[in-house]
């Protein structure tokens, strides 16, 4: 029997939505009202305000920003922060980033002895979707991305390291936790600063009945999304160890499992792919598809 990994889209809304960026509230260059217009004007349906929560006030904002008064029938904005601590090695001033959507107004931010696991767990237990920022931008070690595994997941892309470092990329990170059994999920940010074009660079397909916080943090949180720079999925099944995946035109279409488990399919114009997974050696996968001019799309990793 065919199972849809991806919700269907005949009984299923998928919204558009950035989950990491930054307003004049902290070291953003828009204020929040002009992001919040340039997302609407990029056709996105939600954002996160996520600005830096931390005492820094240089940087840094001391309180969660209120974004709802921007809220429209058509469009959404779900309070949210990148939150820091001290312990990080291998970057300035020593700071953890870690994005945190659907945080209360009143969360405060860390203190100068929380470590990064406290941290991660207190985001969470205040009922946020946690997620590791930009693992490839301040070298993420393996003892580091460990002691955050709890965290609902990864950033597989973050669009302004990648234009502005060529570190966009959180695979290794990924995978690091994936080999070792946790049950993570993948988003694709933007980060935007707005001190360069880095808006609508990569961005999450949530699945949900509606626009509304709750329904699109239940989604986040069941994986029940696909993150993107460009390559759209239409549809994600299986039928025992048999992947049906329906996209946008494509030419690569990569599976990596555990191990340096893969599987690929190559083509033009590639929009419907059958993978059969039956002498995979791995009892996860994840899949990445790539267009001819290299956009990208990323499904949540599967546990078979």
């Amino acid at each position: 029997m065919s199972i849809d990994i991806l919700p269907p889209r005949s009984n299923h809304h998928y919204f558009r939505g950035n989950l990491h960026g930054h307003t004049t509230h902290s070291d953003g260059a828009f204020s929040p009202k002009e992001v919040v217009e340039h997302y609407q004007q990029l056709g996105y349906d939600f954002i996160c305000l996520s600005d830096h929560l931390w005492s820094n006030k240089d940087y840094c904002a001391i309180n969660v920003l209120d974004p709802r008064p921007f809220n429209k029938p058509n469009f959404i904005t779900i309070p949210s922060a990148e939150i820091h601590c001290l312990g990080k090695k291998y970057v300035r001033d020593g700071l953890w980033h870690i994005v945190a959507n659907g945080l209360p107004l009143d969360f405060p931010s860390a203190n100068d002895t929380e470590t990064a696991p406290e941290l991660v767990n207190r985001a969470l237990q205040a009922g946020a979707f946690v997620t590791i920022a930009h693992p490839d931008w301040y070298s993420l070690t393996f003892d580091e991305i460990m002691s955050v595994s709890h965290a609902h997941g990864v950033e597989i892309f973050n669009n302004s390291c990648h234009i502005e470092a060529g570190r966009g990329s959180g695979i290794a990170a990924a995978d690091y936790l994936l080999q070792e059994k946790h049950k993570i999920v993948l988003t694709a940010t933007d980060d935007s600063h707005f001190r360069i074009n880095d808006a609508g660079g990569g961005w999450v397909m949530v699945a949900a009945k509606e626009l509304s916080e709750q329904a699109l943090l239940e989604a986040l949180k069941n994986g029940q999304y696909y993150s993107s720079t460009g390559v759209e999925i239409l549809k994600f099944s299986i039928d025992e160890k048999k992947v049906q995946l329906d996209c946008s035109p494509a030419s690569h279409v990569c599976v990596a499992g555990a191990g340096s488990s893969s599987k690929y399919h190559n083509g033009n114009n590639l929009t419907s792919v059958e993978l059969d997974l039956t002498n995979f050696n791995s009892d996860w996968f994840r899949i990445t598809i790539i267009d001819c001019i290299g956009r990208c799309a990323w499904t949540n990793p599967i546990w078979i």
